[in-house]
C-alpha cells in the first residue's frame, strides 16, 4: 500500500511523538509497503521511506495559546500542501495528535479528498485546553474546538489512544477505536548495554516540561530530599524553563536537552525515574513516554498523583506511587528506599520481568496490522531497492 505519515516530529527529532511513530514507520517499511512521512524541521528518514520535511520547526510550549496556534497552522498549511499533491495515489494517512490543531487540519483536508485516515491520540485536546482554563468549554471557542474534535473522530476510519483511559472515553464517539500503549525502544534503550558506574542513588528525570508537568514539586522535593540525605542526587536531562532553574533547587545536575542517542547512557546513571503530574482530569488518563524509557532501563518509578499511571505503578509493583502530590512523603519514601536494599532490588527485579511487554516493536507490529485492516489489503506492494 501507498501510506502517508503526518507528525508534528520525526525521528532523530526527541520528543513523544517521534519516539511513537518512527517505529510505526520502521515496521511498515520492513513489510514492504510504500510510505511517505511529513514532518517537522529537523526530522529525517527511516529506510526506503519519503520524506517531506517542512521548514518550519514544531509549534513550541513556551508560549501563549494563540501565539501556539498560528505556529501551528503556519505547519499545517506547509505540510498539506505536499501532502495533498499525493492524495489521489494514498491508500491512507495515519495523523498523530497533538499537536491539534495541526492534526485536525490534515484530517479534514484528507477527509475532502476521500482518503480513510487513522487518527492516534495521544493528549487528549481540547480538553488538555479546559483543564488548564486556557479556554473555556463554554466559549464559542471552546464550543467551536470540541465541535472540531468531534468531526475529526467522526471521520476517522479508526481512533488509536496512548492510555485506557482515553481509550474509554472515545468509545462515545462510536467509532473503531484500539488502545496502542507508549513504550520503549528496545534498539536504544538496553541496560545490558551500560553498567553503573557509582554507587550514588540517583532520581532521573528525562524529557520536556509540558504545561501537565509539575517541575514546581520536583523542586520542593529535591530540597527536601537534600535536607535529609544530601548524598542523594537528582539529574534532569531535557530543556527546562528559566524560570525554574533560577529558584533554589536541592542537589540537581541539570543535563540539558541531549540527543536521543545519548539518553539511555545518562538514565544509565540513575537509580529511580520520577514522573509528576499536575492534579486535573487529563493527568488522570496521562501515561508520558518517559515513563516507559525507564522501564526500558531497568529503573523503578515514582509517581504522584492518582491516576492511570499511579494505578499502574502500584498494580506491576514497580515503584513507588501516590495519591497525592505531597511534597513530604514522597522525599521521606526516596531517603528510606535509599536504605531499603531489599525493597529496590526486588522492585528492579519486577520491572525486568515486565520490562520485555513494553517494547515498542511489538506494539508496532500490532499498529501496523491494524493499518493494513483499515486501509485495505495486507498485502504489501513491493518497493524496488534497486
Amino acid at each position: 500500500m501507498k501510506l502517508a505519515v503526518v507528525t508534528s516530529e520525526f525521528p532523530p527529532i526527541n520528543a513523544a511523538a517521534a519516539a511513537r511513530i518512527g517505529p510505526w514507520v520502521k515496521e511498515l517499511d520492513s513489510r514492504g509497503h510504500q510510505v511517505a512521512v511529513y514532518s517537522s524541521k529537523g526530522s529525517g528518514k527511516i529506510g526506503h521511506t519519503q520524506h517531506f520535511e517542512s521548514k518550519r520547526s514544531v509549534p513550541s510550549n513556551k508560549v501563549g495559546i494563540f501565539r501556539r496556534f498560528f505556529q501551528e497552522m503556519r505547519l499545517a498549511w506547509d505540510l498539506s500542501s505536499m501532502l495533498k499533491t499525493s492524495l489521489s495515489e494514498t491508500d491512507g494517512v495515519v495523523i498523530t495528535s497533538p499537536p491539534f490543531f495541526l492534526a485536525t487540519h490534515i484530517a479534514k483536508l484528507v477527509q475532502r479528498n476521500n482518503v480513510p485516515y487513522i487518527f492516534d491520540v495521544r493528549d487528549r485536546y481540547p480538553h488538555v485546553l479546559f483543564d488548564l482554563n486556557v479556554i473555556s468549554e463554554k466559549s464559542l471557542i471552546g464550543r467551536r474546538l470540541s465541535l472540531r474534535e468531534k468531526t475529526c473522530y467522526g471521520n476517522s476510519a479508526l481512533i488509536t489512544s496512548v492510555t485506557k483511559g482515553i481509550d474509554e472515553e472515545i468509545d462515545s464517539f462510536q467509532k473503531p477505536h484500539e488502545h496502542i500503549p507508549n513504550g520503549f525502544d528496545g534498539e536504544i534503550f538496553d541496560p545490558n548495554k551500560y553498567s553503573k558506574k557509582d554507587s550514588v542513588f540517583r532520581v532521573v528525570y528525562h524529557g520536556r516540561f509540558s504545561r501537565l508537568h509539575d517541575i514546581e514539586s520536583l523542586r520542593e522535593i529535591s530540597l527536601r530530599v537534600k535536607e535529609l540525605n544530601p548524598n542523594i542526587e537528582f539529574l534532569i536531562i531535557g530543556p527546562i524553563p528559566e524560570y525554574a532553574k533560577n529558584k533554589l533547587w536541592g542537589n540537581v545536575c541539570f543535563a540539558g536537552e541531549q540527543a536521543r542517542s545519548e539518553i539511555p547512557a545518562l538514565l544509565s546513571t540513575g537509580s529511580i525515574g520520577i514522573s509528576l503530574m499536575k492534579t486535573m482530569n487529563s493527568t488522570k488518563v496521562a501515561m508520558p513516554a518517559k515513563v516507559y524509557e525507564y522501564i526500558g532501563m531497568g529503573l523503578p518509578i515514582v509517581v504522584a498523583p492518582e491516576g492511570e499511571l499511579h494505578d499502574f505503578v502500584i498494580n506491576e509493583n514497580i515503584g513507588l506511587a501516590f495519591k497525592k502530590m505531597d511534597i513530604s512523603q514522597i522525599a521521606d519514601s526516596l531517603v528510606a528506599l535509599e536504605k531499603d536494599q531489599a525493597r529496590y532490588e526486588q522492585y528492579q527485579k519486577q520491572i525486568h520481568s515486565v520490562r520485555t511487554q513494553f517494547d515498542r516493536k511489538n506494539q508496532s507490529m500490532v499498529m501496523v496490522d491494524l493499518i493494513e485492516k483499515h486501509f485495505g489489503s495486507t498485502e504489501a506492494k513491493k518497493v524496488n531497492l534497486n
